[in-house]
């Protein structure tokens, strides 16, 4: 079990618990992938929303790399220390039915999860940057990891809601609504 302390914008602190397997143990594995858009898009665009006056908007999708079915069906892993007892578990090793946070190829199933969802909605995959999606309506998407930052002109607010009703249907998200804060970086209009 893996305990974090996080600070939200508005200056509170809640606490976060995982579990996550011991991916460093993870044996005949040899591709990792992390979904993170570039700095310097996020930077592009930050400057796109501040020179237009467009609506940017922060979102959270809750625990994302337990989202993803997992492919492969000789995942194991061993229960933490401290696992509740009589869970009829033999020797406490369990198959993995769904990625967790620490399985090398989680973050790559978590990308190819929500990127086969937004290519549904008819976004576009940037070329440029693998973690950006435009869509006709003038809605760009930035994901990194499980944080979406979301920018939009003020006409497209109505196709925005749908967009967000949308991943909502799908995952458990978190609207933490207009970006203050985004990657430790301060957004004040």
């Amino acid at each position: 079990m893996v305990y974090k302390t996080k600070h939200n914008p508005d200056g509170t602190i809640r606490n976060k618990a995982h579990l996550v397997i011991k991916g460093y143990k993870q044996t005949d594995f040899g591709e990792t992938y992390a979904p993170v858009g570039k700095l310097t898009t996020f930077q592009y665009l930050i400057s796109l929303v501040g020179k237009h006056g467009w609506k940017i908007d922060h979102l959270d999708v809750v625990t994302a790399f337990l989202n993803p079915e997992v492919n492969d069906n000789d995942i194991y892993m061993t229960l933490p220390e401290g696992w509740p007892e009589g869970l009829n578990a033999p020797m406490n090793v369990v198959r993995l039915k769904k990625a967790l946070y620490g399985l090398k190829q989680a973050p790559r199933l978590w990308h190819n999860d929500i990127n086969t969802l937004l290519l549904s909605l008819d976004f576009t995959q940037s070329l440029a940057d693998p973690n950006l999606y435009l869509h006709s309506d003038g809605i760009l998407m930035l994901l990194y990891v499980d944080y979406i930052s979301m920018m939009y002109p003020e006409d497209a607010t109505k196709a925005a809601i749908e967009v967000k009703a949308r991943l909502s249907e799908q995952y458990k998200i978190t609207n933490l609504g207009p970006a203050c804060q985004f990657l430790g970086i301060e957004n004040d209009r």
